[in-house]
């Protein structure tokens, strides 16, 4: 299943309707020696984004970021690691995120980290996990991944 771009509009809105759930997240952008971003093709649309999720109740943004990077391929990080990219929470980003019963806006905290990385292991979350370089990106990328992919780009090229 791919989103169309009219479905994926639908689902990453840029406007309130005073029906949103606030929803802290902590995204991690693996980059290898090559300069190269992982990206997961996700299973909920088939458009790319950077692995990443929701912050549980009672965690902290840094063991946010710990869990979801190996919940989502495998990978065992350590927090003393992590190079903080920036908070995005503009909504203009598409960061309201539209379900059949809910609407979430999101606000992540997105960090990287650069290293070597083998034995990948893919979550249910994604239909496959690739390196990109950051000069030639997919073009099916979610709107709250572009900017922080554009951010990445200015360090790493």
């Amino acid at each position: 299943m791919v989103f169309s771009n009219k479905e994926i509009k639908y689902r990453y809105q840029k406007e309130f309707n005073g029906n949103e759930k606030i929803r802290l997240g902590a995204a991690v952008a693996l980059i290898n020696l090559e300069n190269q971003v992982l990206l997961e093709k996700r299973s909920d649309c088939g458009w790319w984004g950077i692995t990443g999720g929701g912050l549980d109740k009672g965690e902290n943004i840094f063991d946010c970021a710990k869990r979801e990077i190996f919940e989502e391929c495998g990978i065992k990080i350590e927090i003393k690691d992590l190079s903080f990219l920036k908070i995005y929470s503009d909504p203009g980003e598409g960061r309201i995120l539209q379900y059949h019963d809910n609407r979430i806006y999101l606000i992540d905290f997105v960090f990287f980290l650069k290293g070597i990385y083998v034995d990948l292991v893919m979550s249910n979350e994604s239909l496959e996990l690739k390196f990109f370089k950051l000069d030639n990106l997919p073009s099916l990328i979610v709107p709250p991944a572009q900017r922080p992919l554009k951010d990445l780009s200015n360090l790493f090229l």
